[in-house]
């Protein structure tokens, strides 16, 4: 059994919007939040507490990344991730990413979009104790058409591995699939509303799903207890996603105010895209993207409306989430927290609310809103105690150095806390 450990001397950043709270202590009583209360309060005294002085260092919640694609191998394409690597090659290199958000401050991760099925073994091998990570609402495969309504094409479906990707395209196929990944272990299911500027097969603006397949993957999606997420960068992508009851609108791009209004009212949640384009148009060349390429997509409109919309969506209430795209060249994993960073820089969000994209809600979208994603009393202790304030200088975040401990659950999983020791409990090992 965990003994109790105080966190001392700190300042908390809960997680909640605002500026973080100086000469605080937290005190943690097996894998929960007791107590955060005034550090002259704190018992510092007491013979059942390990007393970790934190000097003024931060503690905060620990941060959800959600919208993860754990085994793409920081590709250049889809091609990449469907044929470059084994699948040998993209678990071990998944189990890797896994353990190296602990160390990034990531205490759990929402998948959005397995390759051959990878985040449900990663979730069963954390779960039983084989492999260090966070935890994991482990997504179905990708399941993707051929195309868009008049232009589907069986051929190319034949081309693909279906262990890795799923292709669908008849309504019945749709309904299987669906089923067939939540009996896998699938927490939330990907579809696909739109395409996107660099799929081969739609564009951002075409719709790939129909409307009658969204609402089919969807209502089965629900009935075996799962939620279900849509790539939906084109308006009449982000509409029938809408219209379906889907629980998460991935980059909505396109998104125009009326389509805000019933995000809101619905209270989807929105994981936008700013980062990933942005970093595709300003380095692509580096990764062997040529010029002509970078003209053909339409992303910098894309960029533009999503900074006129995530202001709109933050004072609307809208749920958004942070992750965007992670495993492309030029989105590396461990690079995450650049995105939160390019919020505050690009777009002028406050750090405190961008944080609370990280943090509390992500622990939404995960299904423990109840439970983690703040620092208050009762709550999981997943924190992470960084150097310096994110919610001053959110640039902290991108630096591991500065990022000195991480708790899951009550115990140190990454970083020590043997420079802050102060005291051991009699009787602790």
């Amino acid at each position: 059994m965990l003994r109790k450990t105080l966190l001392h001397n700190a300042t908390v950043q809960e997680g909640l919007g605002t500026a973080s709270l100086p000469r605080r202590s937290v005190l943690i009583d097996g894998d929960r939040i007791a107590a955060v209360l005034p550090a002259d309060l704190a018992p510092l005294h007491s013979p059942e507490v390990d007393v970790l002085d934190l000097d003024g260092r931060t503690v905060m919640p620990g941060m959800t990344l959600g919208h993860t694609h754990i085994a793409y191998l920081n590709i250049l394409d889809g091609r990449e991730m469907l044929f470059k690597y084994s699948v040998p090659e993209v678990t071990l290199a998944a189990a890797e990413n896994t353990t190296r958000l602990l160390e990034l401050g990531y205490t759990a991760f929402v998948g959005a979009g397995s390759v051959a099925g990878i985040d449900m073994a990663l979730r069963r091998a954390v779960d039983a104790g084989r492999l260090k990570g966070p935890r994991i609402t482990p997504c179905s495969r990708d399941l993707m058409v051929s195309g868009p309504p008049d232009r589907r094409n069986p051929e190319v479906g034949k081309r693909i591995p279906s262990d890795l990707m799923r292709l669908a395209d008849t309504p019945q196929e749709m309904a299987e699939y669906v089923a067939g990944e939540i009996a896998q272990g699938a927490e939330i299911v990907k579809v696909f509303s739109s395409g996107d500027d660099t799929f081969p097969n739609g564009r951002s603006h075409e719709l790939l799903f129909t409307a009658e397949e969204l609402v089919i993957a969807a209502r089965t999606a629900h009935e075996h207890g799962a939620r279900i997420r849509a790539h939906s960068r084109g308006l009449d992508g982000i509409r029938n996603a809408i219209a379906a009851g889907v629980d998460v609108i991935d980059h909505a791009t396109y998104a125009d105010d009326a389509a805000l209004e019933a995000i809101a009212e619905r209270g989807i949640f929105v994981v936008p895209s700013l980062y990933q384009p942005h970093m595709l148009l300003t380095t692509g060349t580096e990764h062997g993207k040529t010029p002509e390429y970078l003209e053909t997509l339409e992303f910098e409109a894309e960029i533009e409306n999503t900074l006129r919309i995530l202001p709109i969506m933050a004072e609307m209430g809208v749920p958004i989430v942070a992750g965007d795209d992670f495993g492309f060249a030029w989105t590396p994993h461990g690079s995450y927290a650049k995105e939160l960073e390019l919020y505050v820089t690009m777009a002028g969000i406050p750090a405190p609310t961008v944080l609370t994209w990280a943090t509390a809600n992500g622990a939404r979208l995960a299904g423990r809103g109840d439970e983690a994603g703040t620092v208050q009393s009762g709550r999981l202790a997943d924190l992470v105690v960084t150097e310096g304030d994110p919610a001053e200088d959110i640039s902290v975040l991108s630096r591991p150095d500065t990022i000195e401990m991480v708790l899951l659950g009550g115990r140190t999983v990454a970083g020590s806390a043997d420079a802050f020791r102060v005291r051991t409990p009699a009787g602790a090992v």
